[in-house]
């Protein structure tokens, strides 16, 4: 069963590496045949060899491999997926302060003080701390423009923070609870997270109702979250088997999350020319309208070497070219030098 389980748990993060890139599919699906081979020798009674925190880290390892070995259609720095690990893994000692302070904790004296901590300290907590490390570490960032990032870079951040909690656990409760925590907690957390990274896709390039929309995205996520906790807090021996219709669940709306970045990218043109950062919000704004659609920040004239997008696709443009490398589009800068990489 927690062989089975340790597969089932892993489909989530398969989903996002195949949509990326093939090659970085079956990648993940032999680094989780591996997995199963060693679950079952757990299964078995058999110790583990490899030190604790490696074992651990085994998740944001993988995912940092997984950005530096492949380049998929959303392009994306390795630098940068770095910066949101080690803000998912920093993240993880405010967290765990403020749940020590408070006692949130999933053992807890009834039912319904175990689903109060769920919802109204675990759940805010942990998801509120990811969202930090994201938002922190790389929204506001140009580089942060491609919809489908919220999900991977939401996952970056949830992945680091749960290869953390796991040294924590493994720790506190030896090499077994790893098979566990590989099954359910880490793909839970980058599920959880994709709630709100989702919403972080959609927000950071729509015009009005950035902070309204995350905030949705971050209650689903915190919901959910309350409910994993509860199915672990009310039976942890039945929660291998309670679990499963819950993370299936949440596998099949990240799958159709995921479908409509799908469906939907490249995002509608917001017309022709070249955008700009806005300085107050941090959204593309077209360079010839001196105003944030989205807050109505007057936009000083950016420097010759400041950042520069295509307003059709998005993409950085480099410097002298009269066409945008990406999608080919004539663009004019008229009187600037063209941005430097």
């Amino acid at each position: 069963m927690l062989s089975l389980a340790l597969c089932l748990g892993f489909f989530p993060l398969y989903l996002v590496f195949s949509y990326t890139s093939k090659a970085a599919g079956k990648t993940w699906l032999s680094v989780s045949s591996v997995l199963y081979g060693r679950a079952t020798k757990v299964n078995r009674g058999e110790s583990l060899e490899l030190p604790y925190a490696f074992l651990g880290l085994i998740p944001g390892a993988a995912w940092l491999l997984y950005f530096h070995w492949t380049k998929g259609r959303h392009q994306r720095s390795f630098t940068n997926v770095l910066r949101v690990f080690l803000w998912g893994c920093f993240c993880t000692l405010p967290a765990g302060i403020i749940e020590h302070v408070t006692g949130a904790g999933l053992r807890q004296d009834t039912v319904l003080s175990s689903a109060a901590v769920g919802f109204l300290l675990i759940g805010p907590i942990e998801e509120l701390s990811k969202l930090v490390a994201v938002w922190g570490s790389i929204y506001r960032s140009p580089d942060f423009r491609d919809p489908m990032h919220g999900i991977l870079y939401s996952a970056t951040a949830a992945c680091a923070f749960a290869s953390i909690e796991n040294v924590v656990y493994m720790t506190q409760l030896g090499p077994g609870i790893l098979v566990l925590r590989l099954a359910f907690a880490t793909p839970a957390h980058v599920m959880f997270s994709s709630m709100w990274g989702y919403s972080m896709g959609v927000a950071r390039f729509q015009k009005t109702g950035e902070i309204a929309t995350i905030a949705k995205g971050l209650l689903a996520a915190v919901v959910l979250h309350g409910v994993y906790n509860c199915i672990v807090a009310i039976n942890p021996k039945m929660a291998v088997v309670t679990l499963i219709p819950l993370m299936i669940f949440m596998g099949w709306i990240m799958l159709r999350m995921i479908a409509r970045f799908r469906k939907n990218y490249p995002f509608p043109s917001l017309g022709r020319g070249v955008m700009i950062l806005c300085p107050n919000c941090g959204a593309y704004a077209l360079e010839s309208v001196k105003h944030c659609s989205r807050c109505g920040f007057a936009i000083p004239t950016a420097e010759p070497d400041a950042p520069r997008f295509c307003a059709n696709c998005r993409a950085r443009l480099e410097p002298s070219k009269e066409n945008c490398a990406s999608c080919g589009e004539n663009v004019q800068i008229s009187g600037q030098c063209r941005a430097k990489d």
